[in-house]
C-alpha cells in the first residue's frame, strides 16, 4: 500500500465541478463544441507605467498572445486578443454593414509607428472593445482563450503541471515595465495545489503538537507512538487505495484526509485512555490492553459505522469532485475499525510499562481527579446559575451575528484562496 500511496498525485478538473445528468449539463454537453468561456484563460498585461498603447505595450502583448496561442490545451480558434484576426471593428456604410480586423493584417509590432497606433487607439474606442479587451484606464489588454479537457490524443489536462506551465509563460514576460495578470479555473486550482503543500506542513505541526499533547496525558513516548502510528497507517491504506481505484486527490478535498487522521488519533487516544487506566489499577500491558479492547471495540466500531455512513450518504450528490471525497473519507474511515480498535490495543499488549510507571500514573490520575473536583464546583446552585447567565449572553450575541450570515460568499475573487492572494488582486 505504501507503493501505491506514493503514487497518488493531486488530480483536478472542470467536469467534476459539474453535477452528473442535470438537465442544464446536459445541454451543455451537447453544445459544448460550439460554446465558450466555460473552461476560460484569462491573461491581461498591464503597463506599470503609462498606457498599453506605446510600441514596447502592444509588442509585449503581441509576444504574450502568441505564448498563449501555442499553450497546450488552447483552443486557438478562440484565443482573442487586439492582435488576433476575430477581434473585428464592424461599421454600417452607405453599402450595409462593413467588419475590419482591429490591427490590419499587414501591421508587425515591428512596423509599429506612432501613427499606426494611435490609429489601433482609436479603432478600438470605436469598436467597443474600451471595457473589453482594454481597460477603461487604458493601461492594460485583455487575451482570453478557451481550455479543452481533453488533448488531440485524449490525454486529461493535468491542472496541477498546467500552473506551473502558466507561471512560466508569466515570468517569460513579466518585467519592471508590465505585468502579467492571470485568471481562470486552471489558474485557481494551480494556485490552490501550490498552497496544499503549505497544508500539509501545518498537518505535520498539528501531528507533532498532537503526539506532545498525548505524552502530557501518558508520559509514555511507547504510548504515545501507537495512536500516531497506527493512524498514520491508514492514511497510507486511505491513499494507497485511492490510487488503486483510479482516483487522485483533489485540491479543494486535500483536508479531508487528515480530518479522518484526527478522528483516528480520537479513537486511539481512547484506547491509551483506557489502557493507562487499567495499568495504574495494578494490570499488566497485556491484561491492560485486551481489557481496552473489549470496553471500546463495540461502541468505536458504532461510532466509526455511523461516520463511515455519514460519508457514504455524499455519494448521492451527483458531483463527481463530492463523490470522490465521500470514497476517500469513508475508507478512511473503514480502515480506522481495523487500525484503530484492533491494531493498537493489539501492539499495546506487547508493551510492558512496568510497576513504576503503574505508580506514576495513579499519583496522576489522583491529581487530576482534584482538577476535576474544583472544577465540578461550577455546578453548585450558585456557580451554575453565573454560567448559566453567561452562556444565555454568548447565545443571544451569537444569534444577533448569525442574522447578518451570508450564504455563499460576498467577497470578489476565488474565495478558497486568501484575499491578499495574487489571483484574488
Amino acid at each position: 500500500m505504501g507503493v501505491f500511496a506514493l503514487q497518488l498525485r493531486m488530480d483536478a478538473g472542470f467536469d467534476k465541478q459539474l453535477p452528473v445528468g442535470h438537465e442544464y449539463v446536459q445541454t451543455f454537453d451537447t453544445y459544448r463544441g460550439d460554446l465558450i468561456g466555460a473552461n476560460r484563460l484569462t491573461v491581461v498585461v498591464r503597463a506599470r507605467d503609462g498606457t498599453i498603447w506605446t510600441r514596447a505595450g502592444l509588442t509585449r502583448l503581441y509576444e504574450v498572445t502568441q505564448a498563449v496561442m501555442f499553450l497546450p490545451h488552447v483552443s486557438r480558434g478562440s484565443v482573442t486578443s487586439l492582435w488576433t484576426p476575430n477581434a473585428f471593428v464592424n461599421e454600417i456604410t452607405e453599402e450595409g454593414f462593413r467588419a475590419d480586423p482591429l490591427i490590419p493584417g499587414t501591421v508587425t509590432p515591428e512596423g509599429l509607428d506612432d501613427a499606426t497606433i494611435a490609429s489601433i487607439a482609436r479603432t478600438a474606442s470605436q469598436g467597443g472593445f474600451v471595457g473589453l479587451l482594454v481597460s477603461h484606464d487604458q493601461d492594460g489588454a485583455m487575451i482570453t482563450a478557451e481550455l479543452n479537457e481533453f488533448d488531440a490524443e485524449g490525454r486529461r489536462i493535468d491542472y496541477v503541471d498546467y500552473n506551473g506551465v502558466l507561471e512560466a509563460l508569466r515570468a517569460r514576460h513579466e518585467d519592471d515595465a508590465f505585468e502579467v495578470q492571470m485568471i481562470g479555473f486552471a489558474k485557481q486550482v494551480g494556485d490552490i495545489a501550490d498552497g496544499a503543500s503549505a497544508v500539509l506542513e501545518f498537518c505535520l505541526v498539528a501531528l507533532v503538537l498532537t503526539a506532545l499533547a498525548v505524552y502530557g496525558y501518558c508520559r509514555s513516548w511507547r504510548y504515545t507512538l501507537l495512536p500516531v502510528a497506527c493512524s498514520l497507517a491508514s492514511l497510507v491504506w486511505q491513499f494507497g487505495s485511492l490510487r488503486l481505484l483510479g482516483y487522485g486527490l483533489d485540491p479543494l478535498a486535500v483536508l479531508v484526509p487528515f480530518l479522518v487522521f484526527a478522528i483516528g488519533v480520537s479513537h486511539g487516544v481512547q484506547q491509551v485512555n483506557t489502557i493507562v487506566r487499567e495499568i495504574a489499577h495494578g494490570k499488566s500491558g497485556h491484561d491492560a490492553a485486551r481489557a481496552s479492547f473489549s470496553a471500546l471495540l463495540v461502541p468505536g466500531t458504532l461510532a466509526l459505522v455511523t461516520a463511515f455512513v455519514t460519508f457514504v450518504t455524499l455519494l448521492m450528490i451527483p458531483i463527481p469532485m463530492v463523490r470522490e471525497l465521500a470514497v476517500a473519507a469513508a475508507l478512511g474511515v473503514a480502515y480506522k475499525i481495523v487500525t484503530n480498535l484492533v491494531m493498537l490495543p493489539l501492539a499495546a499488549s506487547y508493551v510492558e510499562p512496568g510497576q513504576a510507571y503503574a505508580a506514576r500514573q495513579m499519583a496522576l490520575r489522583e491529581r487530576r481527579a482534584r482538577w476535576i473536583a474544583a472544577l465540578a464546583r461550577l455546578a453548585q446552585p450558585r456557580p451554575a446559575a453565573a454560567v448559566l447567565a453567561a452562556a444565555a449572553v454568548v447565545f443571544v450575541a451569537a444569534f444577533g451575528y448569525s442574522q447578518d450570515r451570508v450564504v455563499g460568499t460576498p467577497e470578489p475573487g476565488a474565495h478558497e484562496l486568501r484575499p491578499e492572494a495574487r489571483f484574488n488582486r
